[in-house]
């Protein structure tokens, strides 16, 4: 089994849980397919990326998270056919990982439809740097392979949490990985 990034989880858990995959110990991620300022609940599209009025946009490091999704549910909708939006919202390690998620999707021709809705993003301080914590939605959001067919079980979570690590690189801020797991949030 290939070394998974812990920020690829966050999209993988559904697909990955098609594929069969277990858990890998190394990263500390399941594999098998989520004082703080919040952001307002709103659906990513790619316009979004775009946008200054969203509640939180004021502060980078919500929107670095924001910018990273938005990048992602891209990737996602093309098939693994975008991938340059990525560059400049992670670090190398964490877009080396999402390549190899575009891969996956190019191989298997998958593709995202619908839209991922982020019901509310907020920064914390912990110890091992800036927290960005999130609960996204993806009940309008389907993977579906070349057919059109949904490929993911009916019982897949839809409200995942994610917990991503956002640091600065060059003078933006960036995400640098973290964890996703289903959940009621």
């Amino acid at each position: 089994m290939r070394s998974r990034n812990l920020a690829v989880t966050a999209t993988l858990i559904p697909v990955l849980m098609l594929a069969g995959c277990g858990t890998d110990t190394a990263s500390g991620a399941a594999a098998s397919a989520p004082g703080a300022k919040k952001a307002s609940k709103h659906a990513l599209t790619d316009e979004v990326a775009g946008q200054t009025d969203l509640a939180g946009a004021d502060d980078p490091v919500v929107r670095a998270y924001y910018d990273y999704r938005v990048a992602l549910d891209q990737m996602m909708r093309s098939g693994g056919g975008k991938t340059k939006q990525l560059a400049p919202v992670m670090t190398a390690r964490v877009f080396q990982a999402i390549s190899v998620q575009a891969k996956y999707y190019r191989t298997k021709r998958l593709h995202n439809t619908g839209i991922t809705t982020v019901l509310w993003a907020k920064r914390t301080l912990a110890s091992n740097g800036v927290i960005v914590s999130a609960c996204y939605d993806t009940t309008a959001a389907r993977t579906v392979d070349a057919k059109g067919r949904a490929v993911l079980p009916a019982s897949t979570p839809t409200r995942w949490l994610d917990q991503m690590r956002v640091q600065p690189l060059q003078g933006r801020w960036v995400v640098d990985g973290g964890t996703t797991t289903p959940n009621a949030c």
